[in-house]
């Protein structure tokens, strides 16, 4: 009877903790004031019950965005302007998540399964005269990786870029 008291207490702890593995939040729409498809930013985010996503600017040539959830960072999605005469080699290796990246076959497109750093083609703006705009995204949890899922995210969220106010 005592096995049976405890089994049956464990069954209930361990069904209790099958509902902390849900997205009880709505996937943001925007990344830096850029829309995003919701399922394809879905697969790199945590169970868990609140998001937030903030926006910083810590210098001129950099935009942060940050997918919070439940408090931790899961997702940060950058635009970086680079001076024209940097190396790609360079911006892939200043983003973490890249470091080790493989590259695409037409060289604007570097990705792991955990983060990807990718050219805006095309992009000019008058206040980052004589730069490149390259698009960077870092999941924060490894178990979350997907290399056809960043790869498919990647182009995505840097195509919507090419037709923000970022590129004019």
């Amino acid at each position: 009877m005592a096995v049976t008291a405890v089994l049956a207490a464990l069954g209930g702890i361990v069904g209790c903790s099958g509902s902390d593995t849900k997205k009880e939040y709505a996937v943001p729409e925007s990344l830096c004031g850029v829309p995003v498809e919701p399922d394809l930013l879905a697969p790199f985010l945590p169970a868990g019950k609140a998001v937030k996503v903030g926006e910083t600017r810590p210098v001129p040539s950099r935009k942060m965005c940050r997918v919070d959830v439940d408090g931790p960072w899961a997702v940060m999605a950058d635009l970086q302007w680079w001076e024209e005469d940097v190396d790609v080699s360079t911006v892939v290796t200043a983003n973490p998540e890249t470091e080790k990246a493989a590259q695409s076959v037409d060289d604007d497109l570097f990705y792991t399964a955990t983060g990807a750093v990718r050219l805006v083609k095309g992009c000019r703006n008058p206040d980052h005269a004589r730069h490149l705009l390259y698009t960077s995204i870092q999941v924060n949890d490894s178990d979350l990786g997907d290399t056809a899922a960043m790869k498919k995210f990647s182009a995505a969220f840097t195509n919507a870029v090419e037709r923000s106010r970022e590129c004019s």
